[in-house]
């Protein structure tokens, strides 16, 4: 038994345990203690507000990403023989009912990526983000059958909480239509801040806090604090799959990589908690994008789907308006005819886009609202004949109105410099002139500037997305209590808490021609077709299986016609060893394995 400081490995990883129990219950003290405080932070945390702004940026980058899938993945891994599937935990008896062919492979990732883009653009925004995750259970599952897990569960679990909130309330075309009912009501102030689009964020944050939690707990609970010193043994490990060094030798120096190992815990640990509390929230993002940077660097593991879910953590509708601010020093006024239902849309419609907020938008026929805004010197009888936009003294009507009123509005700027190339200026101008002679005066359906409680049936949305959020943090935290890191769609995400040592075993082929050549396998290519963790899975999984000869035999078998498919050069083999090497991962150990071979499978072709 190792000894350190005369404490044995046992004692120490219950002394870790006894520290971490004690922290849990004094902070459970204080929560009792404090329990006023404790209920205000959370009702705070839960019932806070936010501008719809921000809810559209994570719907926007949530099913962009998921649009830029390359769904090629899912169609290969359905043409691979049943043979080598290994269901994620919790799933064997799902594969009994599932069928798994490049038909529906491909019409589901088809799928997937076209309701992902009508949820990107805000196209029946809930609908689509609910499509999204129902089949993105099957499009992104495929690939989990086949003896590894990626995890990137939480996409659904995103699309899900969208898809129970009004995500599509800005920056889309659900916004746009809803928009032009408001504007037949009056109304065309887009949505203010409200809880409905703060909750589903919130949801987001606390399954994020899940996410990292559960790998934190479980380090220091298998590990305590010799996982510091063990971590150094996960970068070996990792290094040998990939064949690869990071320039810089990170487990050289103790004093580097173990206080990194021990933030790293604590981050997980304590992240759950942070987000809680404002003045430490952001602190806990900046920890988050450097401790996956970090792995990133040292492990090339990316979790750059996991890191986009940052952005709940900025304010856009702050930043937008400091930037806004900062592009244009003095404001756009733009004046149109509150009569006008034509005029109401058009206006309704500009400001779901208007991110900036340097155009103030004013009703001609309100003489109270130009007068706070001094554009009493503008013509009565112009101002409700043609749209007009005013920045200090000068004044843009008609089209030219419309043209300078694109230069502060974004998603305008790729067809800004259309509108001054000919023949658009004068085909613009006959067709305002055109439509503006006659538009019909249009009262509106209540009175003008009435106040409208939107969106409509809030508690409807809240409890949606409570129900929901609840759901997916309770089920998540049931995986994460029991290590579930191979399971789908909800598990526990990877906690490298076990103690892999320094050595690593391997399966490896060795091909033979009829003349006793060697016929070099390119394992390097196959590792790129498959990614480097889908094939060490498949290999791995043989090795649980060789104790089943008939099993073994036909795993092994697969594996070699899709090998044999990848180089048409093993053709020339005539049989075909599978060993079970025993490696060092200990990187100047390298030239000196395989330390260990044992024959595991001898295919005669």
């Amino acid at each position: 038994m190792s000894l350190s400081n005369g404490i044995s490995l046992e004692s120490r990883i219950l002394l870790s345990r006894i520290a971490l129990i004690c922290i849990a219950t004094i902070l459970i003290i204080l929560v009792i203690r404090r329990k006023r405080q404790t209920q205000h932070i959370i009702k705070e945390f839960f019932t806070a507000t936010t501008n719809p702004i921000n809810l559209a940026v994570f719907r926007i980058v949530i099913f962009g990403t998921i649009f830029s899938f390359d769904m090629s993945e899912t169609v290969m891994f359905s043409q691979f023989p049943a043979e080598l599937i290994v269901p994620p935990r919790g799933l064997e008896w799902l594969l009994n009912y599932l069928p798994i062919n490049e038909t529906l492979a491909t019409i589901s990732g088809t799928l997937f990526r076209g309701f992902a883009f009508t949820a990107m653009i805000g196209l029946f925004s809930r609908t689509s983000a609910l499509l999204t995750a129902v089949i993105g259970f099957y499009a992104l599952g495929i690939p989990q059958f086949f003896g590894k897990v990626d995890h990137n569960h939480h996409l659904l679990w995103f699309s899900a909480i969208l898809a129970a909130s009004r995500c599509g309330d800005y920056f889309s075309w659900d916004a746009i239509f809803a928009a032009w009912k408001r504007a037949a009501r009056g109304i065309v102030e887009p949505p203010s801040s409200s809880s409905i689009y703060a909750l589903p964020l919130r949801f987001v944050w606390l399954l994020l806090g899940i996410i990292y939690f559960f790998p934190g707990f479980w380090k220091f609970w298998t590990g305590g604090i010799d996982w510091t010193e063990s971590f150094k043994y996960h970068l070996y490990a990792k290094w040998q799959s990939l064949n690869w060094i990071p320039f810089f030798r990170i487990d050289q120096y103790a004093f580097l990589y173990q206080p990194s190992a021990l933030l790293a815990i604590v981050f997980e640990i304590s992240f759950i908690i942070l987000i809680f509390f404002p003045r430490w929230r952001i602190w806990a993002a900046i920890a988050g994008l450097m401790f996956h940077q970090g792995i990133d660097i040292f492990m090339r593991i990316s979790f750059w789907t996991l890191e986009i879910a940052y952005v709940t953590f900025f304010d856009w509708y702050i930043i937008f308006h400091r930037l806004g601010r900062w592009l244009y020093r003095q404001k756009m006024y733009v004046v149109y005819d509150g009569n006008c239902k034509l005029c109401r849309q058009t206006i309704a419609s500009l400001r779901m886009f208007d991110i900036f907020g340097r155009v103030t938008y004013v009703n001609a026929l309100n003489r109270e609202a130009l007068a706070e805004h001094g554009l009493l010197w503008l013509d009565s009888t112009a101002i409700l004949a043609d749209m007009h936009a005013v920045s200090q003294k000068k004044t843009w009507i008609g089209f030219s109105a419309y043209r300078a009123i694109a230069s502060y509005i974004p998603i305008l700027w790729p067809v800004l410099p259309f509108l001054y190339v000919w023949p658009i200026p004068k085909l613009g101008k006959r067709i305002y002139r055109y439509v503006a002679d006659r538009r019909t005066c249009s009262i509106a359906e209540v009175p003008l500037l009435e106040a409208e409680n939107y969106p409509e049936n809030p508690q409807s949305s809240l409890r949606t997305v409570t129900t929901i959020g609840v759901f997916l943090a309770l089920v998540n935290s049931l995986f994460g209590t029991q290590e579930a890191t191979t399971s789908w769609p909800f598990a526990c995400y990877p906690t490298f808490a076990n103690n892999i040592g320094v050595k690593a075993r391997v399966t490896r082929v060795v091909a033979l021609s009829s003349t006793g050549e060697t016929i070099s396998l390119n394992e390097d290519a196959v590792k790129q077709k498959f990614s480097t963790g889908r094939y060490m899975g498949l290999m791995r999984h043989t090795l649980k299986v060789e104790k089943n000869p008939e099993k073994l035999r036909s795993r092994l078998q697969a594996i070699w016609l899709l090998l044999v498919q990848q180089d048409p050069n093993l053709q020339r083999a005539v049989s075909v060893r599978f060993y079970k090497d025993t490696l060092s991962t200990i990187p100047e150990r390298q030239r000196e394995n395989p330390l260990k071979r044992e024959l595991l499978y001898e295919l005669k072709l």
